[in-house]
């Protein structure tokens, strides 16, 4: 998307990732599904979980980018909008701080030794590690999820703010229109009352003279007339710029907001699932072999997030919906 806005600078971006995710993350969540205890590669296992963390990490930060974007255009529209070289500046601090937490993913997980007893199930796994470097594990872990809190409560706090002066403004919106309305029907009552008057009483000889005065004023009340509509005409269309830009602004915002919530809501199952492997290290082995691959379907449900994601952009936003149906256009028309 060329000459991009503030208003869409970070949807190509999230789109790149989310494309990357689906393709990456579903290859290897068939793969992970069809081995469940027979995951015997160690580098990959490691390798897959710091690019999913490097996926996952980089999107919550630029959803957190976004709301304070959101925030600055709606509820303090009359500050200047962020420029190219911070919203450049923020994109390359959310590459590396995702670098910096997806990096420990390393040694936190590989492939584990998996025996389960109850179940009579033998074999090996990727998953978290049990052994070594407990106290770096464990501080990581700390860290990640107060960074979690943070994040996840800077978005709702930021977006209450944002839902809070969208709705005050749609008020004032419709107050006004109500105002314009009614002035407008009192306006032409009056108007109409006056005529009916001034009929009534008129005279075949006034009629003459006021036939006569407007002839000779004609002229002037029409260059009158275009000399106010040309003073008028830049305010007129300012207003109407604005309020287009306003719908605009918006549209997006609601766009960003369901994106978001689609984020938590297909994360939530994962993060569960973690705090209980967390508080449990045998969580996977006291786990059925027929509860196995729901609780694996429920591991990796966050795959939704980027799969849905296009289909809300395509849904919410005309200009990306159009800008995506000429670039597969093109592809598919260079290649077949």
């Amino acid at each position: 998307m060329k000459e991009l806005s503030d208003e869409r600078y970070f949807i190509p971006i999230l789109a790149a990732f989310d494309l990357i995710a689906t393709i990456y993350c579903g290859i290897y969540t068939i793969y992970q599904c069809l081995n469940q205890v027979t995951f015997t590669h160690n580098i990959l296992c490691k390798t897959t979980q710091f690019f999913i963390g490097l996926t996952t990490f980089i999107p919550i930060f630029l959803l957190l980018i976004i709301a304070v974007q959101r925030y600055l255009k709606v509820c303090m529209p009359l500050k200047p909008a962020i420029s190219v070289h911070v919203r450049r500046t923020a994109l390359i601090l959310t590459i590396v701080i995702s670098l910096l937490c997806s990096l420990p993913l390393l040694y936190v997980y590989g492939s584990v030794p998996f025996h389960s007893i109850t179940h009579g199930t033998i074999g090996k796994r990727c998953g978290k590690v049990k052994e070594g470097h407990m106290l770096a594990r464990t501080i990581y872990a700390i860290v990640i999820v107060i960074l979690a809190v943070a994040i996840i409560t800077t978005l709702i706090v930021l977006y209450s703010l944002i839902g809070c002066a969208v709705f005050r403004q749609l008020k004032m919106n419709k107050r006004r229109s109500s105002r314009v309305e009614f002035r407008n029907s009192m306006t032409k009552t009056n108007g109409d009352q006056a005529s009916g008057s001034e009929n009534s009483g008129v005279t075949q000889n006034n009629i003459t003279s006021d036939l006569d005065s407007k002839i000779s004023s004609s002229s002037k009340e029409q260059r009158f007339e275009n000399n106010h509509q040309t003073t008028l005409s830049q305010p007129v269309g300012s207003k109407r710029r604005q309020k287009n830009n306003r719908r605009i602004t918006y549209k997006l915002t609601i766009m960003f907001f369901v994106i978001t919530l689609v984020f938590l809501l297909s994360y939530l199952s994962k993060v569960m699932l973690i705090l209980i492997e967390g508080l449990n290290k045998d969580f996977w082995e006291t786990v059925s072999n027929t509860e196995r691959p729901a609780l694996m379907f429920l591991y990796h449900i966050f795959i939704i997030n980027n799969i849905v994601n296009p289909f809300i952009y395509a849904f919410m936003d005309i200009k990306f919906r159009g800008e995506a149906t000429v670039f597969l256009n093109r592809v598919f028309k260079s290649k077949f």
